[in-house]
């Protein structure tokens, strides 16, 4: 999976990194390596590596700013329900539910990257917020086994997973402010994008020749993506890596990365498809309804579902990049299914 999460710092080289040199307090030194520490690998395995300071301050900070929103209306469905547990005469429900719903159903986690949504997850809050958490207080409140009790329990199970990550995310910024290390905002070189590109499921990379072709693939995605915007695939630099499912940083400019992140968008759907009508034959195989005409229609339609999305991506590049010629199309159309395969892959 590719995603663009972040604009990179003017001046800097790419992910930070910091070597403390000075001498803060000993209470305050700890602090932001416990919580550092705490944030970054809680639950650390396959699909989460280790976050730098500036991203799970960003993170943090992001949380923050909504938690009191989310964990309120939280807590106003929680009071009524309560009530009406042990009391005769009953509460309404139905308005602070709507409230909720409406709230988490508009969230948008678009400024996350992979990294932050996967820690959200380790964490044990992802699951209570955006359209699964209004999918989780729709199964707590509208189900035929409805009792309060239990509905009240299940919600303050994730009040308390908010206040608990709450309290870890302020700390880590208090202890990043005790040590001034908190992001100042500089100003943004909107000409250098940072792109974090995932190798997991089966793109993931075992061994030196998995690496040989994954890098061969992204070398021909990029030349692609770069010959459109009329730049050479040497503009996008890496800047780094990390383990666990192999994450590699690179760094590209505006239009290469406003490029990657719009094929992206369009052929996120079209894997899922793709995937879906493989799923589709080989259940019917397993249950040995699979026949050779049934098999060739689905993969006709499958092959069918993504020509019609190339056109459809080339057409909104075009408009985007109206001077493309014969080889620029062939190069970003050849970019934009390697791209495919990579998603279908993980």
């Amino acid at each position: 999976s590719a995603q663009v999460p972040s604009r990179l710092p003017k001046g800097s080289s790419g992910q930070t990194t910091m070597s403390i040199k000075l001498s803060p307090s000993r209470g305050a030194c700890h602090l932001v390596t416990d919580c550092h520490n705490l944030l970054a690998t809680r639950g650390r395995g396959p699909g989460i590596s280790k976050m730098d300071i500036s991203e799970l301050e960003r993170l943090a900070d992001w949380y923050v700013e909504h938690f009191s929103d989310f964990n309120q209306l939280y807590n106003n469905l929680i009071s009524p329900i309560r009530h009406n547990a042990s009391q005769a005469d009953k509460q309404p429900v139905e308005s602070h539910l709507e409230a909720l719903l409406s709230y988490l159903e508009a969230m948008s986690f678009e400024e996350l990257s992979l990294q932050q949504l996967r820690l959200l997850g380790k964490l044990g809050i992802d699951i209570y917020l955006g359209a699964e958490g209004a999918q989780f207080v729709v199964g707590v409140i509208r189900t035929s086994e409805y009792d309060p009790t239990t509905a009240a329990s299940r919600l303050e199970e994730a009040v308390a997973r908010f206040n608990e990550a709450n309290s870890g995310f302020a700390q880590y910024r208090k202890a990043l402010e005790a040590l001034l290390l908190d992001d100042d905002s500089e100003p943004e070189d909107v000409e250098a994008i940072v792109i974090r590109v995932g190798f997991q499921n089966e793109a993931s990379i075992k061994n030196l020749a998995d690496w040989k072709e994954s890098a061969k693939d992204w070398y021909e995605i990029i030349r692609g993506l770069a010959l459109a915007a009329n730049e050479a695939p040497e503009d996008t630099k890496i800047i780094g890596a990390s383990n666990g499912s192999i994450i590699l940083t690179l760094v590209g400019t505006l239009t290469l990365t406003t490029l990657l992140a719009l094929i992206s968008k369009n052929i996120a759907s079209v894997a899922k498809e793709a995937i879906g009508i493989g799923n589709q034959i080989e259940d019917l195989r397993h249950k040995k309804w699979l026949n050779a005409a049934i098999e060739r229609e689905l993969r006709k339609k499958e092959e069918s579902t993504k020509a019609a999305a190339l056109r459809e991506i080339v057409k909104l590049i075009k408009k985007r990049l109206p001077d493309l010629d014969g080889e620029k199309v062939t190069a970003l159309e050849g970019s934009i299914k390697k791209l495919l395969v990579f998603n279908e892959k993980g």
